[in-house]
């Protein structure tokens, strides 16, 4: 049996979907923890083709794991009207800090699933 066919075998066997990469059969793509990764079929294994960045590394072999994000400051800002340019309305601007990271981001219209800088999922939202 080879290297891609023991993959696809294991993939099926955890009941994770698989499918054909971008070079056809001697490719087999699937989606680990959010992040989509393709194997190529080398003679003595398999290779993965795709170019991750650290924290998708992390999110495909070990999971994102969570977090929770704790608002630190409201800002209030006034915004012109697109309609009626004479006219202001109030906004508010939530600054967010993620509990395993420390990064803070800011948000207006609704809040993130993950956070942006580690890429947790957040049990809190």
């Amino acid at each position: 049996m080879s290297a891609k066919d023991e993959l696809r075998r294991m993939l099926t066997e955890s009941g994770v979907e698989w499918d054909y990469g971008i070079t056809g059969t001697a490719s087999t793509m699937f989606n680990a923890n959010g992040v989509e990764l393709t194997f190529i079929d080398m003679r003595d294994g398999v290779t993965c083709s795709t170019i991750l960045t650290p924290a998708q590394a992390i999110a495909a072999t070990v999971g994102r794991g969570t977090c929770e994000a704790d608002e630190t400051e409201t800002i209030k800002c006034w915004v012109k009207c697109k309609d009626e340019p004479n006219t202001e309305h109030m906004e508010l601007i939530h600054v967010m800090e993620c509990s395993e990271c420390g990064h803070t981001y800011e948000h207006v219209n609704g809040d993130y699933e993950f956070c942006p800088r580690c890429g947790k999922k957040r049990v809190d939202a």
